[in-house]
């Protein structure tokens, strides 16, 4: 049984503690904290600080993001996503046919897409872009039937930087070796900052 969508922080931990195999007390000690602090972020009684959560996602072996998990669950917290989106990346809404779109100030034509990784890290919104090409192809394979629920939860929590570990559980269950994602490049990362830093950062270099 996957996650419930509105799952809480330490439920997020406790599922892919328990997906990666590992009890509390072998996630503790790769972690460097006690068996004890990890029971209580799993039942919710304590809370890890940005870095330590930073550390138990990497044991994990999933992405930060996946085991933070983002509160969208209501319509004003979806609101504020939207607007860090189009503020960040450049992602805005607008009108098309009488629909609505999303779409990115400075798009990229998928034709003419060759990502220069170290131009692309400079840019945000041509990051975006260029990992939610994989984010395409998961999810048509998804509607076509060829992932299964399981498989499409599990590449959402690996893409990109744990992909291997999907490849190799797909490759057990006889699916060719030579599956692949676009946007999966790896990105140059610094250590993990706190949300305050990283926001001081972006502001001070005019982002």
């Amino acid at each position: 049984m996957g996650l419930s969508i509105d799952a809480t922080l330490g439920e997020h931990i406790r599922f892919y503690r328990q997906q990666a195999g590992l009890t509390q007390k072998e996630l503790a000690g790769l972690c460097e904290v006690s068996e004890s602090a990890i029971r209580n972020y799993e039942l919710g009684n304590r809370v890890p600080d940005f870095l330590t959560l930073h550390a138990i996602a990497e044991k994990l072996r999933v992405n930060y993001a996946a085991i933070a998990g983002e509160k969208v669950t209501d319509l004003e917290g979806v609101l504020q996503a939207l607007y860090k989106l189009e503020e960040i990346y450049g992602l805005y809404p607008t009108e098309v046919d009488g629909h609505i779109h999303f779409v990115f100030r400075d798009s990229i034509a998928m034709d003419n897409f060759k990502p220069d990784i170290d131009a692309i890290t400079r840019n945000p919104g041509a990051l975006l872009q260029y990992r939610i090409l994989g984010f395409m192809k998961a999810c048509a394979l998804h509607d076509a039937g060829e992932l299964t629920d399981e498989e499409y939860a599990l590449w959402k929590s690996k893409f990109p930087a744990f992909l291997g570990d999907f490849y190799d559980f797909r490759k057990q269950a006889g699916q060719p070796d030579n599956e692949t994602f676009d946007g999966d490049a790896p990105i140059p990362s610094e250590k993990p900052q706190s949300p305050e830093r990283s926001r001081e950062r972006k502001i001070n270099s005019g982002r």
